[in-house]
């Protein structure tokens, strides 16, 4: 049993370090039991072994336990102690600070202490200029109490009150906070618009390319993939003023995390596009080709058309209905025909690897034909 109790109490050591003196036997410490309804209760070192102590604090059996010296559980208290004393109850000051101030402003402390220290939880912040100002101006109030009525206070001690990432009973810390609060406040900002500002389609135009079967590529992907600092000089000019909504700059690392899954989507189109080749499709129409072609060069300058085909030999015929108006018995709709053929085609365009088809539809109306769509991603092959 007493093995069992021992393994149990070291199995909840704290994550606070004190410094330790050498105890010798018959020292009174202190031992962190959470038993008597106590955190820390009196002990009495009854053997000293190399670096592991022996310590008694009750007259059960089961009261007794052997720790390494240093534990974080035990603490060594007069002459024997080298610095840092037992965790005795809050001071009044403490005290004050947890029932009149820290009810004040725990909601600002909690959002500002990730800005503050990433080991804090996140606890979210401002979004509107208003929030912002809201949050400073709770921040200077909580430093001029710290600096006044609560000078002084420090953290409370113990696993009772301090657990990792949370900020709650580090008083001290709070007022560090509030003290530093224009030194955190811009680091703060950037982060808050981070997570508020998106990059636009680049996620979706990259998860498209993930997602689809052979990993079409979208332009706007293939230029953050082949012409990068093209890119990113478009997108930071594209979020500078976003950021500055927010009163934030747009941070260095704001285009990591795409650039990197874009390097991902382009290793796998050079991997597998080798593997494939352009499927002719099997009806011409010599005019909408040459059309088509003219669009293709436009839309891509420089770029070659390299095969072309039609999936389909006649004009398709769509009706549309578009409402004109109404009155007792009938509502009267104007009817609208449209014709469209649709294909592919095989490019090649400047700075890509490879070759890769892309689709295009072509409309015919009263004044001729009208590009309905071209291209827009492209799917890597080879040059064939």
């Amino acid at each position: 049993m007493n093995r069992i109790f021992a393994i149990g109490v070291i199995l909840a050591a704290s994550v606070i370090v004190f410094a330790q003196g050498s105890p010798r036997v018959g020292d009174e410490v202190r031992y962190q039991c959470f038993c008597f309804g106590q955190e820390w209760v009196r002990a009495t070192v009854v053997a000293v072994n190399g670096g592991n102590i022996r310590v008694r604090f009750g007259n059960m059996d089961n009261q007794v336990v052997n720790l390494p010296v240093n534990s974080p559980k035990l603490r060594i208290s007069g002459s024997a102690a080298s610095g840092g004393g037992e965790p005795g109850p809050p001071d009044n000051i403490q005290q004050a600070f947890a029932a009149e101030a820290a009810p004040k402003y725990r909601r600002i402390v909690t959002q500002f202490a990730h800005f503050y220290d990433p080991q804090f939880n996140y606890g979210g912040g401002p979004a509107r200029p208003d929030e912002w100002k809201a949050a400073m101006d709770q921040l200077a109030a909580l430093d001029a109490e710290c600096r006044s009525r609560y000078r002084g206070v420090r953290d409370f001690q113990g696993i009772t009150y301090i657990k990792p990432g949370d900020i709650d009973y580090r008083f001290a810390a709070w007022c560090d906070i509030a003290a530093k609060r224009t030194q955190i406040e811009p680091r703060g900002r950037s982060l808050m618009a981070k997570q508020m500002v998106n990059l636009g389609y680049t996620d979706e135009n990259l998860n498209f390319g993930f997602n689809e079967p052979d990993n079409p590529v979208r332009m706007e992907t293939q230029e953050l993939i082949w012409d990068r600092a093209k890119w990113r000089a478009a997108k930071l000019a594209w979020l500078q003023p976003k950021y500055a909504e927010h009163g934030a700059q747009v941070p260095p690392d704001a285009l990591d995390a795409v650039e990197k899954r874009a390097d991902e989507l382009k290793a796998k189109v050079l991997r597998d596009a080798p593997n494939r080749s352009y499927k002719q499709p099997p009806h011409h129409d010599a005019a909408v080709e040459s059309f088509m072609r003219g669009q293709f060069a436009k839309e891509y300058p420089g770029a070659q058309v390299l095969k072309i085909g039609l999936d389909y030999a006649a004009w398709v015929q769509r009706k549309s209905l578009s409402y004109v108006g109404s009155d007792e018995i009938f509502r009267y709709y104007k009817v609208n025909y449209n014709s469209y053929k649709r294909g592919t085609a095989l490019l090649k365009v400047p700075n890509r690897p490879l070759c890769q088809t892309q689709d295009w539809v072509v409309g015919r109306g009263p004044k001729g034909m009208v590009a309905v769509a071209v291209g827009g991603s492209g799917t890597f092959m080879r040059c064939e």
